[in-house]
């Protein structure tokens, strides 16, 4: 189990801290602790605590999510793409991008679909909100989340057919690897994007609780329902998922 210290702590820590969202399986904070694992970075960590104003943090981090990653006397981190480069720059001998310039444009670009503005997260973050927002009964904390993301009824409805398309790229994606010989999305190892995968296949078919123990009053929340995404959630992305959460992520996820 992890070890949460307080806000406190980890500020006044001289190394590398980390604030996850607690108790949760939010995947950019997941995919942000297991890649510094991969890479066997030592880290403290926090908790970002849900429904929470979480003060001390957002006034050191200047942001008002997490996670948030920081380095030594370096500012606070909290975009996937700065974290993705700050851990591979503590570490440099154990990459998790790739050294190739087209695999590593792909691969980003590919991450880009899973993390990024209008990504799978970003996508599955909508849908979630919907039933609470469109109710007019949404707790400050969605309404909160909902105004970061841009909510909109057009965009909600939109996200399904986004999500789709961007499972049935990353299939093909594996196809053609596996094609090769390749058990990874890019390139001929391990990279972020396997990881990045992993977390975020929490979004739309959860891992089983006794590996993910997501709350049993969230868990419905991180099912895909969407006919579109379960006809585009290919068999292939499930046993890629699986594998690598064996190979690389405690069991069960610590949350």
């Amino acid at each position: 189990m992890l070890n949460y210290l307080s806000p406190a702590e980890i500020i006044a820590h001289p190394g590398l801290r980390l604030v996850l969202v607690q108790g949760m399986p939010s995947p950019w904070g997941q995919a942000a602790k297991t890649m510094f694992e991969f890479k066997r970075l030592d880290y403290v960590v926090a908790p970002w605590l849900t429904g929470d104003a979480n003060q001390e943090i957002v006034d050191w981090a200047h942001a008002d999510n997490a996670p948030v990653v920081a380095w030594q006397k370096e500012p606070p981190l909290n975009r996937w793409l700065d974290i993705l480069f700050l851990a591979e720059r503590l570490a440099p001998t154990r990459p998790l991008v790739p050294a190739d310039v087209h695999d590593r444009a792909l691969m980003i670009g590919l991450a880009h679909e899973i993390c990024g503005e209008y990504g799978i997260g970003w996508n599955r973050r909508l849908q979630m909100f919907a039933p609470m927002i469109d109710s007019g009964k949404a707790p400050p904390g969605i309404q909160l989340m909902g105004h970061k993301y841009r909510y909109s009824k057009e965009d909600a409805q939109r996200a399904g057919e986004r999500t789709a398309a961007q499972l049935r790229l990353l299939a093909n994606q594996l196809r053609i690897q596996q094609a090769r010989g390749v058990d990874y999305f890019v390139g001929d190892m391990l990279s972020a994007l396997d990881i990045y995968w992993t977390c975020f296949c929490n979004l739309i078919a959860p891992l089983p609780k006794a590996q993910c123990p997501i709350p049993d009053d969230w868990r419905p929340m991180f099912v895909a329902t969407d006919p579109q995404i379960a006809d585009a959630l290919d068999p292939i992305l499930l046993a890629h998922r699986d594998r690598i959460f064996t190979a690389h992520f405690p069991n069960p996820m610590e949350l």
